[in-house]
């Protein structure tokens, strides 16, 4: 099944990302002819892994950031390809939380990448965003765009626009008795990296608007 965003490579190369719920393995759908046609990747192996999103580095390295739907450590997932997504390294837990929640990467046009997830190990009551400067190997900027003990915020989908600024949409439910909408938000992303650290403490980016 499809969950997030096709990746372009500079080749002409579409990656397609797959995941099965049943199997709990993902892949690459690969298209060399614009989406004309389709084969399969290798599979990306690990423990219960799901919802791949794929951004590539400088060096050509595709990255690849996953949940995970089995036992502890409630981690993100991550597995490399140095072959343009043909076949992919063991999936390995980082050091980011994630609570088997879907989240999103991506790489800005300056270099930087952003990732939209849960940073708990428990609960999406809380929804990030991070900021990495060094291409995913550490990331040193976070700031909360939703933290409310009770609520979900979760199924982020993300995209910067040609004018630069960063596109947002996720599952809004603030408390257990709301309703649930999708709620969307603009902002630049520089926005990271200011302001109060901790969740629930900072002010909201500068535009955002409720569907």
């Amino acid at each position: 099944m499809p969950r997030n965003h096709l990746l372009r490579l500079p080749s002409g190369r579409i990656l397609f990302p797959l995941y099965s719920d049943g199997f709990y393995v993902c892949l690459m759908a690969i298209s060399d002819d614009g989406g004309q046609s389709w084969r399969p990747s290798r599979p990306i192996v690990g423990v219960g892994l799901n919802q791949p999103s794929v951004v590539r580095r400088r060096d050509g390295t595709l990255v690849a950031y996953m949940r995970r739907e089995g036992p502890p450590p409630p981690r993100v997932q991550v597995s490399l390809s140095t072959d343009e997504g043909e076949s992919w390294s063991l999936a390995e837990a980082c050091d980011l939380p994630n609570p088997n929640s879907s989240l999103e990467v991506i790489a800005l046009h300056d270099g930087r990448w952003v990732m939209v997830f849960n940073d708990t190990e428990e609960d999406r009551d809380r929804l990030a965003l991070s900021l990495s400067e060094d291409e995913g190997r550490s990331w040193s900027h976070r700031r909360y765009l939703e933290h409310a003990p009770g609520g979900r915020f979760h199924y982020p989908s993300l995209i910067q626009t040609r004018a630069g600024l960063l596109e947002l949409t996720y599952t809004y439910q603030p408390g257990p008795d709301t309703g649930r909408s999708i709620k969307h938000v603009s902002l630049d992303a520089d926005w990271i990296r200011v302001g109060a650290p901790s969740p629930g403490t900072e002010p909201r980016p500068a535009s955002r608007h409720d569907d």
